[in-house]
Parts: structure tokens; sequence; C-alpha cells
């Protein structure tokens, strides 16, 4: 029979090895490298404007990466130990493909339209989805 102080040691063991996974030897939480969508709808538009706003505001936690551009950028920042977060706008999910194919998994995996962001008009991209995105993917 299990007690519970050996139910507390185990979550306690699954928290920290948790928490291992997402810092770096220096003890801080990794960088992320975004790998956005960057499609034609709006919500692929968000998802490279997102990334690159957090990218200019936190240059030493976030990296923004165009999936459309190749799976280069999220290749050299895995090897430089980055997590990597795809960024897909909506149930096409072109980020999250362009990984798979290259054989690679994101650490974390997002979509826009999950977020309550209805995919639309090319032109239907406001400020405060933009940050809507960024709060979410700050608590990735």
């Amino acid at each position: 029979m299990e007690t519970i102080e050996s139910k507390e040691k185990e979550q306690k063991e699954l928290l920290q090895s948790r928490l291992t996974e997402t810092e770096n030897s220096s003890g801080k939480r990794k960088s992320t490298l975004i790998f956005a969508c960057s499609g034609l709808s709006n919500t692929g538009k968000l998802t490279m404007q997102a990334a690159s706003a957090l990218a200019f505001r936190r240059p030493d936690k976030y990296r923004a990466a165009a999936a459309h551009k190749g799976v280069g950028a999220a290749e050299d920042a895995a090897s430089e130990g980055f997590r990597i977060l795809a960024l897909d706008g909506c149930t096409d999910r072109c980020a999250t493909k362009k990984l798979d194919e290259a054989g690679m998994q994101a650490d974390v995996y997002l979509m826009v339209t999950e977020l309550g962001i209805e995919k639309t008009r090319p032109s239907d991209v406001k400020p405060e989805y933009v940050e809507k995105i960024i709060r979410t993917i700050k608590n990735a």
C-alpha cells in the first residue's frame, strides 16, 4: 500500500524533472524559439507578429522563426538547447507539419484558433490579438 509520503515524494520528483527539462545548466529557464506558422490568413499573420514582438521585447528569452522559411532555425536553436514552441495559426498546423517533415518535435504546441481567435480575412489583425497570443506564449 502506497503511503501519503511516497505519493508526495513521487509528485515532487515529477515536478523537479519537469523543472529540470525547462532549465539550462545555470538554473535559469531555457530560452524559447517560437517557430511560427506565418501563413496568409489573419491567424497566420498573428503568429509571426506575436513571435517577432516577443523576440524584440525579450531577446534574452525568445527567438522567432517563420515556418515557411524551413526548419534551419529550429535545428540551430535545438542544438543550442532552446525549447521549441510550435505556434500554429489554425488547424492546418503549418508550423507543426514543417517540424514533422524534418523529424523534429516541439516541446510546446499552441494554436491561435484555440485561444478564441477566429480565422477570418487577412486584414483582421488586431493588437489585442497579438497581446493575447504573447500572454499565452509566456505562460506556456
